[in-house]
């Protein structure tokens, strides 16, 4: 078709007919460079992912039933992929606390730790189980979780429990050192 005759008939149309017409033929040219991989979401639409794990390393503040903020015990906490957790206490008179934790619900998990409180001689005077529902923040990078301290002696007889313990949790990070970007550079 020669543009002479094309354009006779596209004068001989109601603008508002070229218009739908034209509209339509680049619509559809869009829609056929898209793939069902570009168009199968919709991001208006779609809910945001939520951090379901633990697994990783934390600084946690443990504060008992009538503690103030910033007057608890601090803690770091390693939660492994495969479900157990290691941490270490900054009051000095108790071992490494070792344990398991497992996904329980939408960001919500369950925790349970077991660890030695020693006396001034560095004896074993108590075992102390920590059992605890944990909430993580939407962006992942916070926790919360409600604690039942359990203290028993060695021969496994119930001395106390505390329940109500509040742990308050951040997720630590990877940083860049200084010269990151030099070292890269680096053969």
């Amino acid at each position: 078709m020669k543009l002479k005759d094309l354009s006779r008939r596209v004068n001989g149309l109601p603008r508002v007919t070229f218009a739908l017409i034209a509209a339509l033929m680049t619509s559809t040219a869009l829609v056929q460079a898209q793939s069902l991989l570009d168009t199968i979401r919709s991001p208006a639409l779609a809910v945001p992912v939520v951090n379901q794990d633990l697994a990783g390393t934390w600084v946690q503040e443990l504060l008992l039933p009538g503690q103030a903020p910033g007057t608890g015990t601090l803690n770091f906490v390693t939660f492994q992929p495969d479900g157990t957790t290691i941490s270490i206490g900054s009051d000095g008179n108790r071992s490494p606390a070792f344990g398991l934790w497992t996904r329980v619900g939408d960001r919500k998990f369950l925790v349970t730790n077991f660890l030695f409180i020693y006396d001034q001689n560095r004896v074993v005077a108590n075992v102390t189980k920590v059992r605890a529902n944990v909430q993580v923040s939407a962006d992942g990078m916070t926790m919360i979780m409600i604690a039942e301290i359990v203290v028993l002696d060695r021969a496994g007889k119930v001395l106390a429990t505390t329940p109500g313990g509040t742990v308050k949790g951040t997720r630590l990070s990877l940083e860049l050192p200084a010269d990151f970007n030099d070292f890269q550079k680096l053969p």
